[in-house]
């Protein structure tokens, strides 16, 4: 079963570190989304912390030139 609150706390740490990179809301979104989708298909119990690792992707794929949602 997947943990929600998890799930949400991954997005928000995904969206703020887009953020960080990017200064659109809607683009920090749609990175952060991906970014979950990304995680849950390579799969969540394998990370030590899901949240930060999520944080890590969602500043990665938000740089211009990435292969993420930004780009």
């Amino acid at each position: 079963m997947i943990d929600v609150e998890l799930l949400e706390r991954m997005r928000a740490a995904a969206h703020r570190a887009a953020l960080d990179v990017v200064d659109d809301a809607a683009v920090a979104e749609a990175v952060a989304q991906d970014v979950v989708a990304r995680l849950i298909g390579r799969g969540i119990a394998d990370l030590v912390d899901p949240v930060a690792h999520a944080a890590a992707e969602g500043a990665a794929m938000a740089r211009p030139g990435s292969s993420g949602a930004a780009a």
